[in-house]
């Protein structure tokens, strides 16, 4: 996990040019996804099972929107994309511009990524534990 991380936020190498860039941030993407989607899977097997046994599901109502888990993925990988086109632009406009600037945005987005998607899970998740105590 250590080298996972040390590479994904690695300095891209110097020169930097446009192309460069935008490698840089293309070759991160699976793995980016892998770990979006990995912890993403998690949130939402907690949440399910937390609304689920709630008691709060009315019957036939359903627990999630079923086009939001579609498109979530799209969504997160056009903010993925804001990545390199936010650094582009930063390095044309700034060529002395920190070699970590790349991985301080790609962290910045993972670390907003994955507060955003636990929100869910975590509501549901201590709404549930709080209810199972006050049961017991």
């Amino acid at each position: 996990m250590k080298r996972l991380a040390a590479w994904l936020f690695a300095s891209p190498p110097s020169p930097t040019s446009t192309w460069r860039v935008v490698g840089w941030w293309e070759v991160r993407r699976i793995p980016f996804n892998i770990v979006i989607g990995t912890y993403g899977l998690l949130c939402l097997v907690i949440f399910f099972w937390a609304i689920l046994t709630s008691g709060q599901l009315a019957p036939g109502e359903d627990a999630v929107e079923p086009i939001g888990l579609i498109f979530a993925p799209l969504g997160i990988n056009v903010l993925y994309t804001l990545g390199w086109l936010v650094e582009v632009p930063a390095r044309l406009i700034e060529p002395r511009l920190s070699p970590r600037f790349g991985p301080f945005l790609l962290m910045t987005g993972l670390a907003l990524g994955l507060f955003l998607i636990s929100l869910p899970a975590a509501f549901w998740g201590t709404s549930r534990i709080l209810q199972m105590i006050r049961v017991l």
